[in-house]
């Protein structure tokens, strides 16, 4: 039988022929492209009949001399393999954009300082199952945004805004009890992990110009990400300066620490710039079958292209 890699190379050879052939043997005279289809159906026999090495061989050479005769006519593709191969590679891009990777750009400083506005990252859909395209309908069940993600999702609620790409960090899965108590995470009756780096920050947001931030590094689970928020008196003692440190908001004078409750189907997003972010605090829980995907990589702009998102 013949070795694996003469076999494969005439595999190859066999269908190339067969297509090239196919949308250019018109520019052939009759007499020549006869005897390039009878040679490459000799090839086909031989493969068909698992000849030898020397015979199988021959016949792959017959074939090559045929299209080195008339390379020069044969060597340019017609405009219908063009057409084909852009529609081809169009296709193939269409479809991993949808199910597969999709490239977002960030429009607002929500999630300053992990992501700035103007940020170009890709989106990994599938990570959370394959979903049909404008639609909540899932071909394949992946998995649920986790504690930790920065998740690209359909904003679930009214208004103009309605429908329109997000994209928040996810902080509490369903069943989690949640609370931010001076401005620190506090996810089942447990604070978690959180280190001040900067007690007096520029916030790099138009929006607190005039305003200092502080800087922590959080961890929930094996994620590990910084949030700003804006810095207590003294450091910032004028209007617009000032931010609520607590969520939700006191609700009697018994004492006891308000939380909300994550329910089933749903998670609870926010922004990692804390005083500058229209997320869950606001809007309410998102439902799981929103999420759009997860940001894996910032690839824009140069100098911090190609980063892990994390």
């Amino acid at each position: 039988m013949p070795r694996p890699p003469l076999r494969k190379d005439a595999i190859h050879l066999a269908r190339e022929t067969t297509r090239m052939l196919k949308y250019r043997g018109s520019r052939l005279a009759a007499a020549d492209l006869q005897v390039l289809l009878a040679r490459l159906k000799d090839l086909d026999q031989a493969l068909a009949k698992g000849y030898e090495d020397q015979q199988l061989a021959v016949a792959v050479e017959a074939v090559r001399a045929g299209l080195g005769k008339h390379h020069e006519k044969l060597k340019r593709a017609t405009v219908l393999e063009y057409v084909q191969s852009l529609g081809a590679a169009v296709l193939v891009a269409l479809l991993i954009r949808a199910f597969v990777f999709e490239a977002f750009k960030i429009p607002t400083g929500s999630m300053i300082p992990t992501l700035l506005i103007e940020d170009h990252i890709f989106v990994n859909k599938y990570v959370y199952g394959l979903r049909v395209p404008f639609t909540h309908w899932r071909l394949v069940d992946g998995g649920s945004p986790q504690r930790g993600d920065i998740t690209v999702f359909e904003y679930p609620g009214p208004g103009e805004d309605h429908g329109k790409d997000f994209i928040k960090r996810i902080v509490a899965v369903a069943g989690d009890r949640v609370r931010l108590t001076g401005n620190r995470l506090v996810i089942n009756g447990v604070q978690i992990p959180t280190e001040v780096v900067s007690g007096d920050s520029a916030c790099d947001d138009a929006t607190f110009a005039r305003c200092r931030c502080v800087r922590q590094k959080e961890r929930l689970g094996d994620v590990e990400y910084v949030t700003q928020h804006l810095a207590p008196p003294p450091v910032n003692a004028t209007i617009g300066c000032i931010n609520n440190p607590d969520w939700p908001s006191p609700g009697d004078e018994s004492g006891a620490l308000p939380e909300e409750t994550v329910p089933e189907g749903h998670v609870l997003a926010m922004g990692d710039n804390r005083d500058n972010s229209s997320d869950g605090r606001f809007w309410g829980f998102l439902p799981v079958e929103n999420a759009k995907g997860r940001a894996v990589v910032l690839w824009w702009p140069p100098g911090r292209w190609f980063r892990a998102v994390h």
